[in-house]
């Protein structure tokens, strides 16, 4: 039911910052941004389910949860990254946008190097 919710926000909100557009354009940037933050609301909801789902994993895991902990970074990051990149292109900040997103490909990338340096000495002690 929460993505029925939130679908019609997004809607009405999209439509009432193009019908704002008209008489001020800041007006319309206002309104998506508190739609952003409406739906950021409910993102966060399922966010918190997810980490109590983790915590229940970390307990599985005992002393060796360092790579959840790494998934868990490149999650949130992802997340946050592509909430502002979404901001920035609607404000007409394509270029801000594409930064945003760069810098979070590249911090996603730095936080997995000890998963994949891991990956590859498992592999060579395999191989032998």
């Amino acid at each position: 039911m929460d993505m029925v919710k939130v679908g019609v926000v997004g809607v009405i909100g999209v439509l009432l910052a193009v019908s704002l557009k008209n008489y001020k354009a800041e007006y319309g940037v206002y309104v998506a941004l508190a739609v952003c933050f409406v739906i950021l609301e409910y993102i966060m909801r399922y966010f918190l389910q997810i980490l109590s789902g983790m915590e229940l994993l970390r307990g599985y895991l005992r002393d060796n949860y360092s790579y959840l902990a790494l998934l868990l970074k490149a999650v949130g990051a992802t997340y946050a990254c592509e909430f502002c990149a979404g901001i920035c292109k609607d404000a007409g900040y394509g270029g801000v946008a594409g930064q945003v997103e760069m810098l979070g490909k590249l911090y996603i990338l730095s936080v997995g190097m000890p998963v994949i340096t891991a990956l590859m000495e498992s592999i060579q002690s395999m191989a032998g």
